[in-house]
């Protein structure tokens, strides 16, 4: 299943170590950086307005990223992850996919000693099923429809993790 991902503001200056370690889980399709500038804590809000979040944990999500750097950009990756095996998630209530949640709880674990100032999840966003891709999905392409940029990935060439860079549509599949 291809996911997409997020990693906040507080994680552009360990990009090249936090894409490394989520290919270990799946292989990068895409990938892609835009800098939100005034728009950020519209764009973070509109990406969580999908989800059934308290208001209170989005802005403290929101707080915590300001506090962690002055960057207003978010990396944006898409993933293809093994979703062979589930289990049910007491706290979502509900059958999640082994493999992606494994990756999301070992990276955010990895980067909450790593990051300024943590809070759960204000490291790295990523998608649960087909219905989150695709309202995600539509909100990344609302904003580069709206003129943000995407901008490549910079990294030195020695240090570029493997990237496929596929055509993602709407729906999650290569085209």
């Amino acid at each position: 299943m291809v996911c997409l991902g997020l990693l906040w503001n507080g994680m552009q200056d360990h990009l090249k170590e936090a894409l490394t370690d989520i290919a270990t889980y799946g292989e990068i399709l895409d990938c892609f950086s835009i800098n939100f500038g005034d728009s950020y804590e519209n764009f973070v809000r509109d990406i969580y307005a999908q989800d059934e979040i308290a208001e209170w944990k989005v802005n403290k999500k929101l707080e915590t990223m300001f506090a962690c750097s002055d960057s207003r950009t978010i990396t944006v990756f898409m993933v293809n992850i093994d979703t062979k095996e589930q289990e049910y998630h007491p706290y979502k209530k509900r059958m999640v996919y082994i493999n992606l949640e494994r990756m999301k709880r070992e990276i955010r674990e990895k980067y909450s000693h790593i990051v300024p100032v943590y809070f759960f999840d204000n490291t790295m966003h990523v998608t649960d099923d087909e219905k989150e891709f695709k309202a995600d999905f539509g909100v990344v392409k609302s904003y580069i429809e709206k003129g943000f940029k995407p901008e490549p990935v910079q990294f030195k060439e020695e240090e570029k993790p493997m990237i496929l860079s596929k055509r993602i549509k709407e729906d999650g599949t290569e085209g």
